[in-house]
C-alpha cells in the first residue's frame, strides 16, 4: 500500500494531536496553580550552598557562612 504525502501528514497530525490531547488530559492537574504539588522534592546539600557562595564571592567564608561586601560590612551568603 502506498501512503502519499498528504496521508502521512494527515496520520502523523491525528497522532500528535492526540498525543497532545492525552498530555493535556491526563495531566490536567497541572494545570492548576491553586492546587498544592506535594509529589515536588527541592533537596540540596551543604556543600552546593558552600560552592556556590565560594563561585560568587572571593572573600565567603565558610565557618561564618559570611562575604565581605564593598561597604566593609559581613554579610551572610543567600545562595
Amino acid at each position: 500500500m502506498f501512503i502519499t504525502p498528504l496521508m502521512a501528514a494527515i496520520l502523523i497530525g491525528t497522532f500528535w494531536t492526540g498525543v497532545g490531547t492525552a498530555a493535556v488530559v491526563g495531566n490536567g492537574h497541572l494545570l492548576d496553580r491553586s492546587a498544592a504539588r506535594t509529589d515536588v522534592v527541592i533537596s540540596a546539600s551543604t556543600d552546593d550552598h558552600i560552592n556556590a557562595c565560594h563561585a560568587r564571592y572571593r572573600s565567603y567564608q565558610e565557618d561564618s557562612d559570611s562575604w565581605l561586601g564593598r561597604d566593609g560590612v559581613w554579610h551572610v551568603c543567600q545562595l
